[in-house]
């Protein structure tokens, strides 16, 4: 029998839930606690949905996730998506029974969804797993456990799946068979995280080469007005204190320049680590 999830205000210390029901937004962020999904869930139809690594999504009975549009569930190795049962007790330690296949429905992959990709995910304690009406989608390192009918149906063809990471993925000549654009395999936010990626490197690469010649200019430029502060009579008689004023200008002219080139190589490097995780 199907457990209520706790509230969240209730028993402090206890596992909390999100409720979750319909169409998903454009990106499921994880949370320190699972969703409960109280009804059917949809990646709509001509909509990409990010569920980003670390979530866990928790079924209600007789409840699923109906892919329309693009799916990316990108897990890691260290912080998988779970698509699991309310019951599962490793996430609601509150539920009075165990969880059982046959828990949830399962994800269903619809004929319009190509290019999803699931990675790093789990799915167990469903009736079918994850059942596709395309074989034009990927997984990558995927688990299947404790799943009733089914871990993997695709076109009506149930795929023998271990208990260890599995792969799938369509290939390029079953694309071109079926006159299916390749691009359409492709992660469709690949061209912005690439153009991030690619951008953050070339700012670093300036920002280093900017940074050597102010890091040389500024060494000449404090070697020269360091020569000034000396209180030689020979260098008070020939150097004016205009001078020294435009070598001070010039020492901190250079210091702002290095600090900025820093700035841009600082920038780039980030960028290029956050084209990582999207």
């Amino acid at each position: 029998m199907a457990q209520t999830p706790p509230s969240p205000q209730a028993d402090t210390g206890k596992i909390a839930f999100d409720t979750i029901a319909g169409d998903l937004p454009p990106v499921l962020a994880a949370k320190e606690h699972p969703y409960y999904v109280a009804g059917d869930i949809y990646v709509p139809l001509g909509k990409t949905v990010t569920i980003s690594e670390g979530a866990v999504l928790c079924f209600k009975n007789f409840t699923g996730l109906h892919v329309q549009g693009a799916l990316l569930a990108k897990g890691t190795k260290d912080r998988p998506v779970v698509f699991t049962s309310e019951n599962d007790k490793a996430y609601n330690k509150r539920s009075m029974v165990n969880a059982a296949p046959y828990d949830w429905n399962g994800i269903y992959i619809h004929e319009e969804a190509i290019g999803t990709l699931l990675s790093f995910c789990s799915v167990q304690y469903s009736v079918d797993g994850i059942g596709s009406l395309t074989k034009f989608f990927k997984l990558s390192a995927c688990l299947f456990s404790h799943n009733g009918r089914a871990n993997l149906t695709v076109l009506g063809v149930q795929y023998k799946v271990t208990d260890q990471p599995y792969e799938y993925a369509a290939t390029v000549t079953d694309a071109v068979t079926s006159g299916v654009p390749i691009t359409l395999l492709r992660d469709p936010q690949a061209p912005t995280r690439n153009t991030i990626r690619y951008s953050g490197a070339a700012a670093a690469a300036i920002g280093c080469i900017v940074a050597f010649v102010e890091a040389s200019q500024l060494s000449a430029s404090q070697r020269h007005f360091s020569s000034l502060n000396s209180t030689d009579k020979a260098n008070l008689a020939q150097n004016s204190s205009a001078a020294w004023e435009a070598a001070r200008n010039a020492k901190n002219n250079d210091l702002a320049n290095l600090i900025s080139s820093l700035g841009v190589v600082a920038m780039g490097t980030v960028g290029i680590f956050w084209s990582f995780k999207f």
